[in-house]
């Protein structure tokens, strides 16, 4: 019996675009002799790509470099440009390109954080790192620091494995993140363990490539799918990211959460009795607490404060947030929680609601800290 696709929370538009692919897709497959560089791997993000992985991703066949895409420079050294590596491989058909449906791999390497100048000489349409407000994170289990997310795209998924290692001594950090773009959907659990063992394998080739000493963990063992929309608990009976959020009779009933892992991104919703939501709650560490930082002085420079700056403050567009000093992994950079409105659509909240969103945020950001072993957010 065929499963219904499932539909995921849409945590909130996406601060930074999917890499728009454009032409000049290469060709290598085979031994055919059009082939400009052989082995499909050995150049592409400066050739850490594990072809076991690859391959349990995209299948067998020929594949194809999105050559015009690629970008590769800096290291992880702190006195150099930032480390920023992206490729792109598909399968299609030889000779004829990629097509609309055809399977995709997209990887990109940063090393983290970026200086302030490279923050200001960017086009802020980049965006700093990529799948800043993930769709309903899962974390990665079997010791590894990163989130498995969701997303339905016409004419399928598009999954995202992210995986940050922090590296030892004078280095900056290294974050790898992979979507996956499929024909069909990620309800097998083999295909979204493929792209989370695709990001781990890459993250250890990475660090071995670019001179990072990092605590690893094991092999992927299993990928929970990132909650549904009808995978809604009663919010007192929440025990994974909403745990410890709390209840108002029939208005603030319901909750959308994962399970508390090593994510470095972390979200719960709050909806009615109805089933609407009507809250976002999302917790923000290391290198997604300094995109969100970058992302709200692109467009608040006026504000003083910027927003995200410590302690806490109000949300340019409605909403607050907190902040929290973390120990390693997430020492170079503040913790970052924020309280978003789902549907205020810019109407000023009432006195309740206003409270709700205080009290609601409090227990959020200490239970998430405290999980993380960070300290205590000041209230909001």
């Amino acid at each position: 019996m065929a499963h219904p696709r499932r539909r995921v929370i849409v945590a909130g538009a996406a601060l930074g675009a999917l890499l728009l692919l454009s032409g000049g897709w290469l060709w290598f497959g085979g031994d055919d002799a059009r082939q400009p560089d052989g082995d499909p791997l050995s150049s592409a993000c400066g050739g850490v790509l594990p072809e076991r992985e690859i391959r349990a991703v995209l299948g067998d066949g020929p594949l194809e470099r999105d050559a015009d895409s690629e970008r590769g420079e800096g290291g992880l050294g702190r006195g150099g440009a930032p480390l920023k590596a992206v490729c792109s491989l598909g399968r299609g058909t030889p000779g004829e390109g990629l097509g609309y449906d055809d399977p995709l791999v997209e990887v990109r390497i940063n090393g983290t954080p970026a200086p302030r100048k490279e923050e200001r000489r960017r086009p802020f349409r980049e965006g700093l790192y990529p799948a800043v407000y993930a769709e309903a994170p899962a974390p990665l289990a079997d010791g590894w620091t990163g989130f498995f997310s969701l997303e339905d795209r016409s004419p399928g998924d598009e999954g995202t494995a992210a995986v940050f290692l922090e590296c030892a001594g004078e280095r900056r950090d290294l974050l790898v993140t992979v979507r996956a773009q499929e024909t069909g959907t990620f309800e097998d659990p083999a295909r979204r363990t493929a792209v989370a063992r695709l990001a781990t394998a890459t993250a250890r080739a990475a660090a071995e490539r670019w001179g990072c000493r990092a605590r690893f963990g094991e092999r992927i063992s299993a990928v929970p799918l990132p909650v549904a929309e009808d995978e809604d608990v009663p919010l007192g009976e929440a025990d994974g990211t909403c745990e410890g959020v709390p209840a108002r009779e029939r208005t603030f009933a319901r909750a959308w959460e994962s399970a508390r892992g090593g994510a470095p991104q972390e979200e719960c919703a709050v909806g009615n009795s109805g089933g609407t939501r009507l809250y976002t709650l999302r917790a923000f560490y290391g290198p997604y607490a300094e995109h969100m930082r970058d992302a709200w002085r692109h467009y608040r420079d006026h504000m003083d404060p910027a927003p995200g700056q410590p302690p806490r403050g109000t949300l340019p567009e409605g909403g607050l947030w907190t902040t929290a000093t973390c120990p390693a992994p997430f020492d170079g950079e503040t913790a970052l929680f924020t309280i978003e409105s789902v549907n205020r659509n810019g109407t000023e909240p009432t006195r309740e609601e206003k409270a709700y969103e205080r009290a609601a945020l409090k227990a959020f950001a200490e239970a998430s800290a405290k999980h993380h072993g960070c300290s205590a957010p000041p209230a909001p």
